[in-house]
């Protein structure tokens, strides 16, 4: 007999009490049993009306768990903390703009009851929320391959190397095995490159992963290049975060070669946008999402010392 739930699903938050809201009722409607799985909600010091809607969500969820820290430590030190006081054998890791399938969380359940494996995850889906207006420009990141593998060369079955696809905006692993290798390393500020760094080591004690395209969340959040851009920044400060702790992770950012230009050429294809957008030019709008996006990575890594 199982005491306490099979799963827990772990959601870190920081400032997006809207956002969350709608993670929180995607979870209430989920087809699979309230005594089957928590919700660990981590409010990393947000210091807004995230408290407020944790509070409000806890009176209509019993199995909900609030979770908050005082300051504001970043997502590996707030994943770390829903892991630490999980009941569940299974984490299933979400993000606060994430909204669930009404049967994701039952495929992460039947998924590990088949494998029986206590080194196997399940990675599933993340799709724009239909209610979206999807953009030029993010119909251009999917492609890219720069936010998600999932429109480029993820098809479904094992996922080799692990450490190559291991989102935790829907993916799910068995919670001893987190423990067994020290969770997330919290020196990482930013949800950049924290994810996979913890992969590697899981990929080294013989974790492995399965995608499953049927396995459906949906992101609620709309991105533009200005808060993608920004983003980058913080991608490429935690790539050089990544090489000093784990040197021998295969780290390709090749593909800023495709995309840097010169400064004078950013600001003309920056001009060149709307008219391109009007237009229908997609290559031009290509070379100015690409150049945009590359010289947020390089700003990143500039901050953290590269020249």
């Amino acid at each position: 007999m199982i005491d306490g739930p099979e799963l827990s699903v772990v959601v870190p938050t920081y400032r997006r009490p809207e956002l969350l809201i709608e993670c929180l009722q995607s979870l209430e409607r989920q087809r699979i049993a309230t005594d089957l799985f928590e919700v660990v909600v981590v409010d990393d010091g947000s210091g807004d009306a995230t408290g407020e809607v944790l509070a409000a969500a806890a009176r209509v969820m019993p199995n909900l768990t609030p979770i908050v820290q005082p300051v504001n430590r970043g997502p590996a030190a707030a994943r770390n903390e829903g892991i630490r006081q999980a009941r569940g054998s299974i984490v299933v890791f979400l993000d606060d703009d994430i909204a669930a399938a009404p049967d994701l969380l039952a495929r992460h359940a039947r998924f590990h009851a088949d494998a029986s494996d206590p080194n196997a995850g399940l990675l599933g889906i993340v799709q724009w929320h239909p209610r979206l207006d999807v953009t030029p420009f993010m119909r251009w990141l999917d492609a890219s391959g720069l936010q998600f593998g999932y429109d480029t060369w993820l098809r479904d079955g094992p996922v080799e190397p692990p450490y190559a696809a291991f989102y935790t905006a829907n993916l799910s692993m068995g919670r001893a095995l987190l423990l067994d290798c020290g969770g997330f390393d919290e020196r990482f500020p930013y949800p950049a490159y924290e994810d996979f760094e913890l992969a590697y080591r899981l990929t080294q004690i013989g974790f492995r992963m399965e995608y499953d395209s049927n396995a459906v969340a949906f992101h609620t959040r709309a991105i533009d290049l200005a808060t993608f851009r920004s983003r980058m920044a913080k991608v490429g400060e935690s790539a050089e975060l990544l090489r000093k702790a784990q040197p021998d992770f295969p780290l390709d950012d090749s593909w800023t070669a495709r995309f840097r230009v010169r400064r004078r050429e950013r600001l003309r294809l920056r001009a060149r946008a709307p008219f391109a957008a009007r237009s229908g030019k997609t290559d031009v709008l290509a070379r100015h999402y690409g150049a945009e996006v590359t010289a947020g990575y390089d700003e990143g890594r500039r901050r953290a010392g590269v020249s």
